[in-house]
């Protein structure tokens, strides 16, 4: 068994940048890194693009509802276990699944591109004539709030609340100067706080009487399959897991894909000169950031991955992040290329677990850098990124740009 040489559970560990290098040592080493936790279970990581895609992949073997992040795998079952999708097992993982996708779907995101594009292309021309901006702030915070306030059917007043709401249930909001940061207990009393405020915004808003008919959650509040309909409370928190889920990391892939274009000024270049490569890009955007960084699992069966034999109740995280970096899949996986094909990236997961939001994720993407290559010659940093400490997500709090026409 390998020890890890660095913390993964400190959120600092991923200022300013994820531990790539880390990760990719893990790769190359037999078996699987475990790290042990005070007050918490200890956790092998899984890095390597064949076990992460395994594990993804198998809801027999590996457990979400024990927890599906570092910080909410504590051992015990998961309060939302059963009602949430992404932490309900089968044979009843189906049954949530087929009722919540019932409502979110590819034709439902291409249903609202109008309504979002004149939207976009108002904000990216906002930016563009300010020349210098905080793109976060300007653009990639906002798309992500309408897209969701609009799938919700929620009235526009209420989207940046709820979106302001669900960055902060998402991640802690102690700074990573901020020495409590590396305490988990203290992350969870920030993260707790945020979430109960959310889950009560969202509670009032079940019975909003502006909210649209053809919004997700009175699809949800009426959606009947094979005569079995939600719970209120299924409906509340897979609300809840959409908020969270849609604004955080939405946003956090469009500025990661700036901040890509702004270091690799040549694939801007080749971007503008080839618009056929949109798609191509916005899946490279997905690879090299990876909104999520990772999810876990707990053992269920006794097995064999990586090398490394299991036991039931052994905890994996599976940092799909370094899946997105490995080498034995992606030639120079560090290097941004938006014309990179074949591009199997597992930002979104696989198998029963794959984002009920990918194709709504995807459309918010295109339309930003659709919209940027329509009007910007080149993209200057004025300064470096700012990142939200965590391991979660590819958070970012701002990024001063120069948008050049």
């Amino acid at each position: 068994m390998l020890d890890v040489q660095v913390d993964l559970t400190d959120p600092r560990t991923f200022i300013p940048e994820p531990p790539y290098q880390a990760w990719a040592a893990m790769r190359r080493q037999d078996g699987l890194a475990f790290q042990e936790r005070r007050n918490a279970p200890g956790f092998f990581s899984v890095t390597r693009y064949h076990d992460v895609d395994s594990v993804a992949r198998d809801a027999t073997n590996y457990s979400c509802e024990s927890g599906m992040t570092l910080d909410t795998a504590l051992g015990s079952q998961d309060p939302a276990a059963g009602k949430m999708v992404e932490l309900t097992d089968p044979p009843r993982h189906r049954r949530l699944r087929k009722l919540v996708s019932s409502g979110l779907n590819r034709s439902v995101a291409n249903s609202m591109a109008g309504a979002l594009r004149w939207r976009v292309d108002t904000w990216v021309a906002d930016a563009v004539r300010a020349g210098a901006v905080d793109f976060v702030e300007a653009v990639s915070e906002r798309v992500p709030s309408a897209a969701t306030g609009l799938l919700l059917g929620l009235p526009e007043w209420e989207w940046d609340k709820l979106a302001d709401r669900a960055s902060r249930a998402l991640c802690s909001s102690l700074s990573h100067e901020d020495e409590e940061v590396g305490d988990l207990s203290a992350r969870r009393r920030s993260t707790a706080t945020a979430n109960g405020q959310l889950l009560v915004h969202l509670a009032g808003l079940l019975d909003h009487a502006e909210l649209a008919d053809d919004g997700l959650i009175r699809r949800l509040l009426d959606a009947e399959i094979d005569g079995e309909r939600l719970t209120r409370e299924e409906v509340l928190l897979n609300c809840l897991n959409l908020a969270i889920a849609g604004n955080e990391t939405t946003k956090n892939a469009t500025t990661g894909g700036l901040v890509a274009f702004s270091r690799n000024p040549d694939q801007w270049q080749l971007l503008r000169r080839r618009p056929e490569l949109l798609d191509s890009a916005v899946e490279e955007i997905l690879r090299y950031t990876s909104p999520i960084q990772h999810v876990t699992r707990t053992v269920l069966r006794p097995g064999t991955l990586g090398g490394t034999d299991l036991k039931p109740g052994d905890l994996l995280c599976v940092w799909v992040a370094s899946a997105n970096r490995d080498e034995e899949i992606f030639t120079e996986p560090d290097a941004f290329r938006i014309d990179r094909d074949p591009n199997p990236h597992l930002a979104f997961t696989a198998g029963k677990h794959f984002c009920l939001g990918a194709s709504l994720s995807r459309l918010q993407i295109r339309l930003v850098f659709e919209s940027l290559l329509s009007r910007v010659e080149s993209i200057g940093l004025l300064g470096p990124p700012i990142r939200r400490p965590t391991n979660l997500v590819t958070a970012y709090a701002s990024l001063p740009v120069e948008l050049t026409e």
